[in-house]
């Protein structure tokens, strides 16, 4: 029995690989801490890039990302960390009873605080590899994506608590289901990207002209 390149079986064992390698590269250049921002903008890019529409390689595709967005993720990162660790403080101070107006107006006062982190948090690391802006630019299109679509980003965060709490149970799996996450995940983010782009594809009559960006 002779077995064809091109068959479905072969393409499904590149993509796993490729999305392996990706996932394995996400890890080591997260291994700074500060430095998850720009290895999350690069695992994106290169999984839409690479393993969805087959152009470049994995190692080339992330690194070129990971350069081209270093500083900018690295502010991104830090940002977002201290965010963070004002929700901490926050959860701290309602637990001992340093937040005044009892527990209805603790829990509205987090809903509020968190929204802005947790709303933006699926989508300003591909948003950050996909357009070159400032980084106040980045968070306002990022808000814009959450709140325009509510139900995608409430999928997007189920899928990332989800995948959260099964890495905390089996830390083995942090260099595997990062890269899964985004591939799943960048199907629905593509698709609201895709309505931030329509006036650049619009650019191009002949379709197969297309950069990948805009298939």
């Amino acid at each position: 029995m002779k077995f064809s390149m091109d068959s479905p079986v072969f393409h499904i064992a590149d993509q796993i690989t490729d999305l392996l390698v990706a996932g394995f590269l996400w890890l080591v250049f997260s291994a700074p801490v500060v430095t998850i921002g720009p290895a999350s903008a690069a695992l994106y890019y290169t999984v839409v890039k690479v393993v969805r529409r087959k152009r470049e390689t994995v190692t080339k595709s992330f690194l070129h990302a990971f350069r081209l967005n270093l500083k900018q993720g690295i502010g991104l990162t830090l940002l977002y960390m201290a965010y963070g660790a004002v929700l901490v403080f926050y959860i701290y101070a309602v637990k001992y009873g340093m937040v005044q107006g009892g527990g209805y107006v603790a829990v509205i006062g987090g809903i509020i605080l968190a929204a802005p982190f947790l709303f933006t948090l699926p989508y300003i690391f591909p948003v950050l590899s996909r357009f070159e802006f400032k980084v106040s630019r980045l968070l306002q299109y990022a808000l814009h994506m959450s709140v325009g679509h509510f139900m995608t980003t409430f999928a997007l965060l189920a899928m990332l608590f989800a995948v959260g709490f099964f890495i905390y149970l089996f830390p083995f799996f942090l260099a595997v289901l990062p890269g899964v996450y985004v591939y799943i995940a960048s199907f629905l983010i593509e698709r609201v990207l895709r309505g931030y782009l329509a006036t650049e594809r619009e650019k191009y009559a002949d379709k197969e002209e297309l950069p990948w960006y805009l298939e």
